[in-house]
């Protein structure tokens, strides 16, 4: 699991240093799928630090499909990085870079990333 975490953000780490263009996966895409993963990002932005691991994951977990279903690579990696976080944190681990990912998925969806 830990090897999937860390090739989730290595996946982040790449394409959060992509240009938005047409040959780059359709970062910057403002579609119906990203809107909602972004729309969720802020609910749970405000209230992350008091959910429990298990309610953040299945909360991160909607956002990672409405994610899934964008053309926006960028914003799909960002969910992804937000889920691996939530399932490790889920499974009694600590996620020291979940702020962080929340605010990144907040700056891609704000398109500043």
């Amino acid at each position: 699991m830990l090897a999937g975490v860390v090739a989730a953000l290595a996946a982040v780490s790449v394409l959060g240093s992509c240009v938005s263009s047409p040959e780059s996966g359709g970062l910057g895409v403002k579609d119906a799928g990203s809107q909602q993963a972004c729309a969720g990002v802020q609910t749970i932005t405000a209230s992350a630090r008091t959910m429990g691991a298990q309610k953040l994951r299945a909360n991160l977990g909607q956002i990672y499909q409405a994610a899934m279903s964008s053309e926006n690579a960028l914003i799909k990696a960002r969910a992804l990085a937000l889920y691996a976080d939530a399932t490790v944190m889920a499974s009694g681990g600590q996620s020291p870079t979940l702020a962080d990912d929340l605010q990144a998925m907040t700056q891609a969806c704000a398109g500043q990333a």
